[in-house]
């Protein structure tokens, strides 16, 4: 039987023993030692009379020398970089050699062409030590890049659970040159999101753009030299908390003209006696932030501490978006969880923005159905009801002004109010107004 190499792939960045970041041809292979190592390994397989696909594998110290480590009898997680730069379809060679059938090709027709970088998505928590992580994906997704492969089996709405191994998809660039491959895998990274679920795309977007990295320098030392036991996410701008802000208000906005009559989105932050000003205050990675947010025809206005933002909608659905933020266009993807949650990634960080002035996903499992909400943007003229109150379904707890009108708002159960705010105050839609303790249950039981 024919025993041939495909050249060699370059795994060194690596965390407990895991590998993280896979090319090839390797940075500092040369000719001679790409010889030497590819006839160690061939002549390794043919000792044993290995039948199939086969990985050899060798540490490479500083002078040059390679050392013998170990054989895996398989193909690897990283086989696509040697798919690309050898063009041939190695999950197909080894069908075909388990069928009985020779190599398709010799060791001389074998070319390496261009160079490839793949990187390991994980579910898993770079900021608290690599953690794993599980839930659901609420959003994901990669673009359809020139030099850019995907290979995942995850959708959006799957759960990554804990009996699993923590990756969930390769993300691989492939261009003429190393540099061409790096910038083709940054631009996929920096497009993609993965929402709902804790993950090391932050973490890969900036192994990709390290210096060291760039100079194809990286060792088995790099991640433990370079971010010690975690990785420190990017520092928030307020450039994504506006991005965030006018996200959600947007997407409470067609909510709002789908339930109400026709009435186009901009208009919902008028009123009678001036353009509304909305203040909330979101939560990020456990700081508070207190931001006001004004609607001016299609602008948005966002101050944040001593700033004003201004924030136009380009486009926004399907979990993507694209704003004007003081004239510079931005993409973002995005997912909701509950009323007072978003998901949001920017093309270096991803963030959790939880607006605390509304109904929490704690609180909201906990209200149930006795949760009252502002149906849309307006000003709470009045709270009717109090604290420890017992009300009936159907009775009136508060009147909202919008649009020029009044509108009630009434219990959706019968029940006793342990919370409610207080009247006088701007509205976004989806605002908390009370939590009505359903009392239904207990008396049916």
């Amino acid at each position: 039987g024919n025993v041939v190499h495909l050249g060699e792939r370059d795994c060194s960045i690596q965390r407990r023993h895991q590998k993280v970041v896979e090319e090839s041809p390797c940075p500092v292979m040369t000719p001679t030692l790409r010889d030497a190592m590819g006839s160690a390994a061939v002549d390794a397989a043919r000792a044993v009379n290995y039948v199939g696909a086969g990985t050899v594998e060798f540490l490479l110290d500083s002078e040059g020398q390679f050392y013998f480590l170990e054989m895996n009898t398989r193909l690897q997680v990283e086989h696509p970089v040697t798919e690309l730069v050898t063009g041939q379809d190695l999950v197909e060679w080894q069908i075909r050699v388990a069928r009985g059938e020779a190599l398709p090709l010799s060791q001389q027709q074998l070319q390496l062409r261009g160079h490839a970088i793949e990187v390991r998505l994980y579910a898993e928590d770079p900021t608290a030590g690599f953690l794993p992580s599980t839930g659901i994906a609420k959003y994901f997704g990669v673009p359809e890049l020139p030099g850019v492969r995907l290979d995942t089996g995850l959708e959006c709405g799957d759960e990554v659970s804990p009996f699993y191994d923590a990756m969930v998809a390769k993300i691989i660039g492939y261009g003429a040159t190393r540099e061409d491959a790096r910038q083709r895998l940054l631009a996929a990274l920096r497009s993609s999101a993965l929402l709902g679920i804790q993950n090391n795309r932050d973490f890969l977007i900036d192994v990709l753009a390290q210096p060291v990295f760039t100079a194809g320098e990286a060792t088995t030392a790099f991640i433990a030299d370079h971010y010690g036991d975690a990785f420190e996410s990017p520092f928030l701008s307020q450039r994504e908390l506006a991005a965030a802000v006018c996200i959600q208000h947007y997407l409470d906005s067609c909510r709002c003209v789908g339930l109400s009559l026709s009435v186009s989105p901009e208009l919902l932050g008028w009123s009678s006696t001036g353009n509304l000003c909305s203040r909330h205050h979101y939560e990020v990675d456990g700081v508070d932030h207190e931001v006001a947010l004004t609607q001016v025809v299609d602008e948005y206005r966002v101050a944040i501490a001593d700033k004003t933002w201004s924030v136009e909608m380009l486009e926004c659905a399907d979990g993507v978006a694209e704003l004007l933020i003081d004239g510079q266009r931005q993409r973002y993807c995005y997912a909701e969880e509950g009323s007072a949650t978003l998901h949001l990634a920017s093309d270096t960080c991803s963030r959790t923005f939880t607006d605390s002035t509304r109904l929490s996903p704690e609180a909201e499992d906990a209200a149930a159905g006795g949760a009252v909400v502002a149906p849309m943007h307006g000003q709470l003229l009045s709270v009717d009801i109090t604290e420890g109150e017992q009300v009936v379904k159907g009775q009136r707890v508060a009147v909202l002004e919008a649009m020029k009108m009044q509108h009630e708002i009434t219990a959706p159960v019968d029940g006793v109010v342990v919370q409610a705010v207080a009247a006088g105050q701007q509205l976004a839609a989806g605002d908390l107004i009370a939590i009505i303790e359903d009392m239904s249950e207990d008396d049916s039981n």
